[in-house]
């Protein structure tokens, strides 16, 4: 795994470019279907017609995820103005009409961490919102109740909507503590468990 920024920097940076390449063989196809392009298309003409195109909804989902992770990396307010905030919410939008219960409802977590964490930037940005994080995170959480990763965004998201109740985020966090990892996901798990703990020692708890 990628130990530096740089590092990350150079992986993410090349899979935006595997991904240009997946999307633009979707857009050819969807052209065949009467779709103008991906960028030009709303997100429902899209979704309908990329319904038929076997494997699309985990190129619009990988792409937005990777685009999440780019920003990290680079900044997130780098990020908001190269685009990648917009990008990801058309993207995992798109996935979501696909089909949201894919990978165990990533497109709405995809969505919901990503109403909490972009900034506020006046006239780019004014979209992201807190209750839209909540309800997204929900959605996801409904899709598999078990997910750490969602529960983790959850507790977070809770907290910045509303402090009053960081008590019930915090009994959450020490729920996925004190469950046994899914074996078939640990990886990820145990990085949900990470987080549950830095955000448990950030608020003293």
């Amino acid at each position: 795994m990628a130990a530096t920024n740089d590092e990350k920097k150079q992986i993410y940076s090349a899979a935006k470019k595997e991904g240009e390449a997946a999307l633009a063989l979707i857009d050819k196809q969807l052209a065949t279907k009467g779709v103008r392009s991906i960028t030009k298309a709303t997100e429902k003409e899209v979704a309908g017609a990329a319904k038929t195109i076997p494997s699309a909804d985990e190129v619009f989902l990988w792409d937005a995820v990777n685009w999440g992770e780019w920003a990290l990396v680079y900044g997130k307010l780098a990020a908001v103005r190269e685009g990648a905030a917009d990008r990801i919410r058309r993207e995992a939008t798109i996935a979501m009409l696909i089909d949201p219960k894919l990978e165990g409802g990533a497109p709405p977590r995809v969505l919901g961490r990503l109403h909490d964490q972009t900034p506020h930037v006046p006239f780019l940005t004014g979209w992201a919102s807190s209750r839209e994080a909540l309800k997204f995170l929900n959605q996801s959480l409904q899709i598999d109740p078990t997910n750490k990763i969602t529960r983790v965004f959850l507790a977070e998201a809770m907290v910045n909507n509303n402090s009053d109740t960081k008590p019930q985020a915090i009994q959450s966090l020490r729920d996925i503590l004190n469950t046994p990892n899914d074996p078939n996901y640990e990886v990820e798990q145990a990085q949900a468990v990470d987080e549950a703990r830095a955000l448990l020692k950030k608020w003293r708890a």
